[in-house]
């Protein structure tokens, strides 16, 4: 397979999808409260980013990354509300999101709202079997 800088097409592409001064991007940055992004802007990175790679990124597989092998009814409550193996599982692909912090907190609405710009870097690795593998 070739070899594809996924970095530094989430960088353009975030860049020029969310009119980003370029000096200002950093992987840190979270998708909602940093860059503003609601779920047509993140459809349009999605996209923007498949242009650039082979990939299809859909919100089903975005989920089933961030997910991995916990089940749904372990993953969540009936209202949503992540439970402690799922954050234990999303701080595997989402380092940033501390378990105890979140506990009983984190909804699945608002779960994407903690997505930083390289966590998808990550995850866009992952899915073109770049990164390395994520363990339940």
């Amino acid at each position: 397979m070739s070899e594809y800088d996924v970095e530094g097409v989430v960088r353009s592409v975030i860049v020029e999808a969310m009119g980003l001064a370029p000096e200002k991007y950093t992987e840190d940055l979270s998708f909602s409260a940093d860059l503003g992004l609601d779920s047509l802007d993140l459809l349009d990175v999605f996209f923007r980013i498949e242009c650039c790679v082979p990939l299809i990124i859909t919100v089903e597989r975005c989920g089933q990354y961030l997910q991995g092998e916990v089940p749904d009814a372990e993953f969540c409550d009936e209202n949503g509300v992540i439970s402690r193996r799922g954050l234990e599982r999303l701080h595997i692909v989402m380092p940033q999101l501390d378990p105890d912090i979140w506990a009983g907190r984190l909804t699945l609405d608002r779960m994407l709202d903690r997505l930083t710009v390289g966590n998808l870097v990550a995850m866009v690795e992952h899915m073109l079997g770049k990164g390395r593998p994520v363990h339940a």
